[in-house]
């Protein structure tokens, strides 16, 4: 009588994972097209994010060398 019980828990077991398994795979192939935009999407929007990021970085270090005070010394032999 033992041997049944444990016989159906495991073919329980079996068709419980074997259901999970073909749930993931379905929602995997369906939404795949929709993931991978959306993957395509995310990656546009951070290479933007670091390209704006250098531009400031760019544009702040060009001011600096402008408005440094090291270089008053340069502004005096201009005058």
């Amino acid at each position: 009588m033992k041997r049944t019980a444990m016989d159906n828990a495991i073919r329980s077991s079996v068709v419980v994972l074997g259901s999970l398994a073909f749930g993931y795979m379905s929602l995997e192939l369906g939404y795949k097209p929709f993931l991978e935009k959306a993957e395509q999407y995310e990656r546009f929007v951070q290479s933007q994010a670091s390209q704006h990021q250098q531009q400031q970085q760019q544009q702040d270090g060009q001011e600096e060398g402008r408005w440094d005070s090291n270089n008053i010394s340069g502004w005096e032999e201009k005058r």
